[in-house]
């Protein structure tokens, strides 16, 4: 397959973990015989997009951030005509969790958020939030938008319903979606939420989930996907962040973007594997686990990238 796929970065953090996600994909490349174009472009500190970022980006097949608190986000996910955001709260089945709530009230939820007010953009986020339920055999709640998004947002939600999901979706109001994912942690499910309540529930969830640099969120639904890694916590040093939000991004992004479903497969076998061999950055890390450079867990990760796709493809 040839690609090309976008890394964005606008700090130094950023960088690294766009550099991460390169090496990582160039292993791929290399184990399985593919040729990917990586372009690498810096974003100022802006909330406007560089027009040379905004072309690359919509001649792309997938688009990697290095941080999702970038300002130039939101415009690169509207030139993308992205039209929800999924941010995945559970590492349960990565690493031994850090949840705020401790390590017996771990949260269990998918965040949905439609990422404009537009009615399309309602609909796509209502069914993508109905399929994940589905699929996971997750419950599902939806925080209601007042005033003129009403009946737009109900008009969603019961035309998502009707795809006949196991759930129906119950009704909860901003102020109480907070306080029930404290109360109910491990029982949340899929939320879905209209622009300004996802705004307001999705940094909150997750600080609340702990694990941050293990996160990353989704914006899809439009020409392209755009992956960018979660804040990382502060660190001394920009090769000190966490990468493994970054490339379960890089899992996503081959597996849907580019369906390659071995490829995906590598990688999330060989990111386990480092992180079962105690592989972990000091964000993770355990009180009696050494503490790993974000330069080593990718050397090995690639490592096992090479000997996976010369056992798969040459076999």
């Amino acid at each position: 397959m040839h690609g090309k796929i976008v890394l964005l970065y606008d700090n130094e953090v950023g960088k690294c973990l766009c550099d991460a996600a390169s090496r990582v994909l160039a292993a791929v490349a290399v184990a399985f015989g593919h040729r990917f174009a990586l372009p690498l472009k810096r974003c100022p500190a802006a909330s406007d997009a560089p027009d040379d970022v905004l072309d690359a980006c919509a001649d792309a097949m997938g688009v990697l951030a290095g941080t999702a608190d970038m300002k130039c986000l939101p415009a690169v996910a509207d030139e993308l005509m992205c039209a929800y955001r999924v941010r995945e709260l559970r590492y349960t089945q990565l690493i031994e969790n850090r949840a705020l709530l401790g390590e017996n009230r771990l949260l269990n939820a998918v965040l949905v958020q439609a990422v404009s007010s537009a009615e399309d953009a309602l609909q796509l986020a209502a069914n993508r939030a109905y399929v994940i339920s589905s699929r996971e055999n997750l419950p599902i709640m939806h925080v209601p938008p007042a005033g003129k998004l009403a009946q737009a947002w109900k008009a969603a939600v019961d035309g998502a319903d009707s795809l006949s999901a196991p759930f129906h979706a119950r009704e909860l109001a901003l102020p109480e979606a907070i306080p029930m994912m404290l109360r109910q942690s491990e029982r949340v499910g899929v939320v879905l939420c209209p622009p300004y309540a996802g705004a307001v529930i999705a940094p909150t969830a997750a600080l609340l989930a702990g694990g941050m640099g293990m996160g990353y969120d989704e914006y899809a639904g439009g020409q392209c996907a755009l992956y960018a890694s979660l804040e990382q916590p502060d660190t001394a040093r920009a090769d000190e962040a966490n990468p493994y939000g970054m490339l379960r991004a890089v899992c996503h992004l081959l597996r849907e973007a580019l369906r390659l479903d071995r490829e995906a497969a590598c990688v999330e076998a060989a990111i386990r594997n480092a992180l079962q061999a105690g592989w972990r950055t000091a964000d993770i890390a355990l009180p009696d686990q050494p503490v790993q450079e974000l330069e080593n867990i990718c050397e090995l990760i690639c490592e096992q990238i090479e000997v996976a796709g010369e056992w798969i493809v040459h076999g």
